[in-house]
C-alpha cells in the first residue's frame, strides 16, 4: 500500500525530533532581562541552538519578583540545576530587572557547586567594563536598588555581576558584526563545550553537518561527506554518529568500509545485520505490497567510504522505506557517488587550518599542543606540506617522534621521497579506480602541469587524446586535483605519492615521466656512454621535465632519436639569472613526432631540426631562444594552438604562422629583429597576438576578426588603419610607447567589446577623437605621456570608464564629474 505524504508542523517536528533528549534535563539555560532582548535576540538564539539539536530552557519571569534566591520559581531553579551551560545575556537594561539579577545570583552560586554549569556571559550592546564596574546605566539601576532593597541582597547582585563580567569565555557584540554573527559564535562555542571531540578540528565540522541536517524538511534527511583521501571524512562521520546515535535508541548503525563489507557479506546478509526489523519488513518484496504497519520509527545510518553508488542504492532500497526523521550519512572520496546516491546536501571536508594542523602534528610528535621553539620551524614546514591533511599530519608526527630538529628535517625529506605505506595505500586505492586516460591526465598534472593555467593544460592534454574536459572534472570530483583561480592545483602530498606510484609502474613496463638532472642528463649528454638496452628504455619515455638552471653540458645530436613516444618536453630555468645553458654546438638532428609540447628556454640553434615533423605539436614555447626562423621549409602545423617565442632577439622570419590554421595565441614580445609580420587574417581561431617591444614592426598587422587581445606596445607603427573598427570582439588594445604614432582616429564607439585602450607614451600623439556616441564597455583609458593637451567633453559618453590616466598638464573635462566610478590618475 502506498505511503501517504507526511506533513509535519514545526511544533510537531520539535515534539517528534529524534534529536530530543527528554524534558527533565536541558543542555542550555538562557537568562536575560525582559527589556525586549528576550523577544528578539534571545528568541532567535534559542531557535539557532535548537536547530543544531541543543535543548534549551529560557528564563521565565512572568511570576512575581522573588524576594531572594530561595524564592525563585521552581522551574527556573530546576532549569539552572539541570543545564550543562548557562548563557547570560547582559543587555543595557539587565541591571534594572530584579528578577534577572536574582537569577544571575543563583547561576553564579550554582557555578561553584561540584556539578555546576559552565557560565557563558554575552555582552549584548554593553561593554564588559560597564558591567564589571557597574557604572552608566548599571550604576543608575543600582542607585535605585540601594534605596529600596536590603543591603545584603544588593551586595549579592553586585558580586554576581562582577564575577560574570570577569569570566574570560564571555562573548561580545560590536558595531562591526551583526547579531547573526554573534549568535553563530555562541552556538559554535556552546556546541564545542557540549560535544568535545577527541580529534582536533572535528567538533566544528560536526556542527556544520548537523546544521545541514537541521535545515532539511521533516522527511528522510541525508548528507554526503566528500573530500580527498586522509582528510578526515571517516573521523568526522564517526564523531557525528557518536554524538547523535543516542537519539535513535537501538536504531543506529555505522558501517565502516562499506564496500568491503558489502563484498564480504553480500546485500541480504548486510541488511540483516544493520537494518532495523521494520525497515527489513518493508524491503521484503513478498510483503512490501501489503505492508501497512502503523508503527513509525526513524533510523540513523552511516555508510562509510562508498565507492560504488549501485551497491549503496541496492542496500538502502531507496529512501521511501525509511520513516520521517531518519538520517542517512554517506562518506565518499568521489563526489559523483554522493550525487548518484541522491544525498540532499554534500559537505566538502576542508583541511585543517594552520593552527589546527600544527596542534595535531605537535600532539603526535611531541605529546604537546605546541612544539618547542627549537622544533617550531621544521614543524611549520611539515604542516605547510601536509596542507591540512589529518592522516598525513598524524602519520608524520608519529614517524618523526623523538627526533631533534635537524634529524626531523632530514627524515621528513626522506618521507616525501618514500611516503609511508599507510598513506601510499590510501591514495593507491583512488588511483587504481581511474581509467587509463584519467591515470595519464593525473600523472601529467603531477609531473608536469601543477599550477598551470587550466585552459593551457586542457589544450595540451586534448592534443594527447586524453579527453581532459571529462577527465579533469572527474579528478576534481575524486578530490585528486583542484581548480583554483583558473589554475590546476594538486596537494603536495598527492603529487609526491603520484611520483612514487609512477616509479612503481616504470618497473613493470609502464610509460616513464622523467624529471630531475640525475635521470635526464645521462640521456642527453654527449659524453655519457649508453649502456646496453638503453634504446628500449628510451622508447618508454613519455615526458621530460628538466630544471636546467646553471647546467652546462654538450647535448648529443641524436639524444631524442629513440624517444619515439615522447609527448612532453620542457627544459627551463626557475632562476631568471641562471638560464639553461645546454650546449648544442654539435647540433640537434631529431625531435620526436609524438611531441605535443615543446618548451625549451634559451634554445641555442638558429632553426629547429629540419627532420622534425610537428604534425602533432600543440604548443611551441621557446622564449629567449637563438632562433632566426623555425624551419627552412614549410611544415604541417594543423595541431598547433600556441606559439611563444618571446625575447628571441634574433628571430627575423615567422612566416610559418600562415600555415597554423588553428592557432589561438602568438607571443613574440621582445623579438627585436622581427621586421615583417605575415598576413594572418585567415587564422580565425587566433585570440591573442603580442608583438610588444618588436621595434622592427612598422606596419599595423592584418589580424582576424575574432581576435580578443592585441598588444603592439613599443612597436614602430605610425598609423592605425580604419579597419580596426570592425574588430567587434577585441577586448584589449595596447599601443603604449609607440613613439612614431601620429594620429588615433579610430571610432572606438564602434568597437563594442573594447575594455582597455592604452596610448600612454605615444609622444607624437596630439589629440584624442571626440566620442559622439555612448560607449558601453571601455573601462580603462591610458593617455599619459602623450602630446595631448586637451580632452573633449564628449569623453563623458564613456559611461563605464573606471580609470583615466592623463599627463599632469591635461585638465580632465568637467563633464567627467557625472561618471561616479571614475578614477583620474595623473602621471
Amino acid at each position: 500500500m502506498a505511503r501517504t505524504s507526511v506533513k509535519t508542523t514545526v511544533t510537531e517536528q520539535a515534539r517528534l525530533s529524534p534529536f530530543s533528549r527528554g524534558s527533565s534535563h536541558h543542555d542550555v539555560f538562557i537568562s536575560s532581562s525582559c527589556d525586549g532582548t528576550r523577544d528578539t535576540f534571545v528568541s532567535h538564539l534559542s531557535a539557532a541552538l535548537k536547530r543544531v539539536n541543543i535543548t534549551v530552557m529560557e528564563e521565565d519571569d512572568k511570576n512575581k519578583v522573588p524576594e531572594t534566591r530561595q524564592y525563585l520559581p521552581k522551574k527556573t531553579r530546576l532549569g539552572i540545576e539541570r543545564s550543562k551551560i548557562c548563557v547570560v545575556v547582559l543587555s543595557e537594561d539587565f541591571a534594572s530587572s530584579k528578577h534577572s539579577l536574582t537569577t544571575l545570583a543563583e547561576i553564579i552560586e550554582w557555578r561553584h557547586s561540584k556539578t555546576g554549569a559552565t557560565v557563558v556571559p554575552v555582552f549584548y550592546g554593553v561593554d564588559r567594563s560597564l558591567v564589571e564596574q557597574q557604572i552608566g546605566k548599571y550604576g543608575e539601576a543600582f542607585s535605585k536598588h540601594e534605596a529600596s532593597e536590603p543591603k545584603d541582597r544588593v551586595t549579592e547582585w553586585r558580586n554576581a555581576l562582577t564575577e560574570a563580567a570577569s569570566i574570560k569565555e564571555g562573548l561580545h557584540s560590536n558595531a562591526e558584526s551583526s547579531d547573526l554573527k554573534l549568535m553563530e559564535d555562541i552556538v559554535s562555542y556552546v556546541h564545542g563545550r557540549l560535544f568535545p571531540a577527541d580529534k582536533i578540528g572535528v567538533s566544528s565540522r560536526v556542527l556544520e553537518i548537523e546544521n545541514l541536517l537541521s535545515k532539511q524538511p521533516w522527511v528522510v534527511r541525508s548528507v554526503g561527506i566528500w573530500g580527498m583521501p586522509g582528510i578526515g571524512k571517516t573521523t568526522i562521520a564517526k564523531a557525528a554518529f557518536d554524538q547523535m546515535k543516542g537519539n535513535f535508541k537501538s536504531r543506529s548503525r555505522f558501517i565502516q568500509n562499506f564496500e568491503r563489507e558489502f563484498e564480504k557479506e553480500g546485500m541480504s546478509r548486510l541488511r540483516g545485520q544493520h537494518l532495523p526489523s521494520h525497515v527489513k519488513e518493508k524491503l521484503d518484496i513478498n510483503r512490501s505490497i501489503t505492508y501497512n504497519s502503523q508503527r513509525e520509527e526513524s533510523v540513523f545510518l552511516v555508510l562509510d567510504d562508498v565507492r560504488n553508488p549501485i551497491n549503496a542504492e541496492s542496500f538502502l532500497g531507496g529512501f521511501e522505506w525509511f520513516d520521517p526523521g531518519s538520517v542517512i550519512i554517506i562518506t565518499s572520496r568521489n563526489k559523483q557517488v554522493l550525487v548518484q546516491c541522491r544525498m540532499v546536501e554534500i559537505y566538502e571536508v576542508k583541511g585543517l587550518d594552520d593552527k589546527e594542523g600544527l596542534k595535531l602534528f605537535s600532539q603526535c610528535a611531541f605529546g604537546e599542543p605546541k612544539p618547542e621553539d627549537g622544533h617550531l620551524k621544521v614543524s611549520e614546514m611539515i604542516v605547510n606540506y601536509a596542507n591540512g591533511n589529518a592522516k598525513a599530519l598524524s602519520n608524520y608526527g608519529n614517524e618523526l617522534k623523538g627526533k631533534k630538529p635537524q634529524e626531523m628535517e632530514i627524515e621528513f625529506c626522506k618521507l616525501k621521497l618514500n611516503p609511508p605505506a599507510e598513506i601510499l595505500e590510501v591514495f593507491n586505492n583512488s588511483y587504481n579506480e581511474l581509467s587509463d586516460d584519467e591515470k595519464n591526465i593525473f600523472m601529467d598534472i603531477a609531473c608536469f602541469f601543477k599550477g598551470d593555467n587550466v585552459d593551457r593544460v586542457m589544450q595540451v592534454l586534448d592534443g594527447c587524446g586524453f579527453f581532459p574536459c571529462i577527465g579533469i572534472d572527474y579528478l576534481v570530483e575524486k578530490s585528486l586535483v583542484t581548480i583554483r583561480g583558473n589554475k590546476v592545483e594538486m596537494h603536495y602530498l598527492i603529487q609526491d605519492v603520484a611520483k612514487k606510484i609512477l616509479c612503481q609502474e616504470v618497473t613493470v613496463g609502464m610509460g616513464r615521466r622523467l624529471c630531475g638532472v640525475k635521470s635526464i642528463q645521462p640521456l642527453l649528454d654527449n659524453e655519457e656512454t649508453k649502456p646496453n638496452g638503453e634504446d628500449n628504455e628510451r622508447e618508454d619515455i613519455e615526458s621530460i621535465l628538466l630544471e636546467a638552471s646553471g647546467l652546462s653540458f654538450v647535448v648529443d645530436p641524436g639524444a631524442f632519436q629513440d624517444m619515439s613516444n615522447l609527448r612532453l618536453l620542457k627544459i627551463y630555468s626557475s632562476d631568471p639569472e641562471r638560464r639553461p645553458g645546454l650546449d648544442l654546438s654539435m647540433g640537434l638532428l631529431y625531435l620526436p613526432y609524438e611531441l605535443r609540447l615543446l618548451h625549451w628556454e634559451n634554445y641555442a640553434l638558429r632553426t629547429l631540426p629540419e627532420e622534425f615533423d610537428p604534425d602533432n605539436l600543440v604548443e611551441l614555447n621557446m622564449p629567449y631562444s637563438q632562433l632566426e626562423e623555425l624551419w627552412e621549409e614549410s611544415k604541417n602545423l594543423n595541431s598547433l594552438k600556441t606559439i611563444n617565442l618571446h625575447h628571441s632577439e634574433k628571430l627575423v622570419d615567422i612566416q610559418e604562422l600562415r600555415d597554423a590554421h588553428y592557432l589561438q595565441l602568438v607571443d613574440l614580445q621582445g623579438c627585436t629583429s622581427l621586421q615583417i609580420f605575415p598576413v594572418i587574417e585567415h587564422l580565425n581561431h587566433l585570440q591573442v597576438l603580442n608583438l610588444c617591444g618588436c621595434i622592427g614592426i612598422k606596419i599595423f598587422p592584418e589580424v582576424p576578426q575574432n581576435i580578443k587581445e592585441l598588444c603592439l606596445k613599443g612597436t614602430s607603427i605610425s598609423e592605425i588603419p580604419a579597419s580596426i573598427e570592425s574588430l567587434s570582439k577585441l577586448v584589449k588594445l595596447d599601443l603604449g610607447n609607440c613613439k612614431e604614432l601620429l594620429n588615433f582616429l579610430v571610432k572606438i564607439f564602434n568597437m563594442e567589446s573594447l575594455q582597455l585602450l592604452n596610448l600612454s607614451g605615444c609622444e607624437k600623439l596630439k589629440s584624442f577623437p571626440e566620442i559622439p556616441n555612448r560607449v558601453e564597455n571601455l573601462q580603462y583609458l591610458c593617455l599619459s605621456g602623450t602630446a595631448i593637451e586637451e580632452l573633449h567633453t564628449s569623453l563623458s559618453n564613456m559611461v563605464c570608464l573606471k580609470v583615466l590616466e592623463v599627463s599632469k598638464k591635461v585638465k580632465p573635462p568637467f563633464s567627467l564629474k557625472d561618471l561616479k566610478d571614475l578614477k583620474v590618475v595623473e602621471r
